[in-house]
């Protein structure tokens, strides 16, 4: 009786965990985050609304925001609470845990359908200057969300790569048709596409299955470490886990490029973090690449566009400082050296984005005048030695002053 009643108590609990962790950092860097999404959300507003204006006419602005809303659509993720030890302790008990995955399937649902319906609502309102959401609109979001929900938690099952790629294709063009209709008001193929895709689900659920354990870990984790990457932006987060590779052609190319000497030991042992691990290589490569699109899609307000992705990536790197281990502050270098190698790091890699961006801006159109490069030069220069330099401070115990 009395592990029923724990199994019963345990998703609430569960629950209760995660936001009292959640609350403790958002309570710390609340206003930031407030200030953060106004500024993105009207820098994003503004640059896709000349991203639209840009598209050749043939293309409907429908189509556009049908796969503007799938791509969030499929950063789903299913929301379990479920911990690595819970395979020792949870798997035996799988049979009366039913309740429990039909709470985090409704929560899930739940935080999606709020996102969805936001963000159609605001792209309906900015792009289709409709006003309001009809009560047919309403439940044609909750049916889309509540597919998408269904098929991600289906992914569990998949057995091979092979099938795996197939659902998501499957998954993504049947959330964009979805969302297609929906913008275009068109009911009956809305209506068909929505009942084909439920009756298929049903068929590919109604078979009895025992549970992904691995697969729920994993999601949980996966989920878990997005928040804390998010909350990574604003201060740093304990025991982040970072993934990582080895990536030896570009550490070959930082062994050459870097002098071997005793000034440039930590220069070397920054630039080895950023290549290797995936969030920081990854962000800065995503950030590249918007940059050069934006250039190519808006050459005459790229420049600008241009040193908010250097802000961006600067801002994000910083928190790299502290990825290097206790036992490597032992080196003796002082500890004004080390922050000052790593403020020429930030330095080298900001200046790099700059001359790629440039670059790409100067193929683009012949509006890339020199003077846009002057700008950005000092604009990194500044941000670098008057903004970074406050906020890099490499403690240890061990650091010789």
């Amino acid at each position: 009786m009395g592990v029923l009643m724990d199994i019963k108590t345990l998703w609430g609990l569960r629950v209760q965990e995660f936001y009292r962790k959640m609350f403790r950092y958002y309570s710390i860097i609340g206003a930031n985050v407030v200030y953060f999404f106004l500024i993105i959300s009207s820098i994003f507003i503004y640059y896709f609304n000349l991203f639209l204006q840009w598209i050749p006419p043939q293309i409907s602005v429908e189509v556009i925001l049908s796969l503007f809303v799938t791509f969030i659509l499929m950063q789903t993720k299913v929301r379990t609470f479920i911990k690595r030890a819970d395979i020792v302790f949870l798997l035996p008990l799988e049979w009366k845990l039913k309740s429990y995955f039909i709470k985090s399937l409704v929560y899930s649902f739940v935080i999606d359908f709020i996102k969805s319906l936001s963000l159609i609502t605001i792209l309906l309102s900015l792009f289709l200057h409709k006003t309001n959401i009809s009560l047919p609109v309403f439940f044609l979001i909750v049916g889309i969300v509540s597919y998408n929900i269904l098929m991600k938690w289906t992914e569990q099952w998949l057995k091979n790569h092979v099938q795996f790629v197939l659902h998501r294709l499957n998954r993504f063009f049947s959330i964009y048709l979805m969302c297609y209709f929906l913008f275009k008001n068109d009911w009956v193929f809305e209506l068909v596409l929505m009942s084909i895709n439920f009756v298929y689900l049903i068929y590919f659920i109604g078979k009895k299955r025992n549970l992904n354990w691995q697969w729920l870990i994993v999601e949980e984790e996966s989920a878990l470490l997005r928040n804390f990457k998010f909350i990574n932006i604003f201060m740093d987060v304990p025991n982040l886990k970072r993934s990582f590779r080895n990536r030896r052609l570009l550490t070959m190319i930082l062994k050459r490029c870097i002098p071997y000497s005793q000034s440039s030991t930590f220069v070397y042992l920054y630039s080895h973090l950023f290549v290797r691990y995936n969030d920081y290589f990854y962000l800065y490569l995503r950030l590249t690449l918007i940059g050069i699109f934006v250039n190519y899609a808006i050459p005459t307000s790229g420049w600008i566009f241009n040193l908010l992705i250097l802000f961006m990536t600067g801002y994000q790197v910083i928190p790299l400082q502290h990825e290097i281990k206790q036992s490597v502050l032992l080196y003796p270098i002082s500890k004004a050296q080390i922050n000052d190698s790593f403020l020429k790091f930030v330095l080298v890699v900001l200046y790099a984005q700059l001359f790629i961006l440039y670059f790409a801006m100067f193929i683009y159109t012949s509006t890339a005048k020199i003077y846009y490069l002057v700008i950005g030069s000092l604009f990194v220069y500044v941000f670098v030695y008057f903004f970074v330099s406050k906020r890099v401070n490499v403690s240890g115990s061990a650091l010789k002053e």
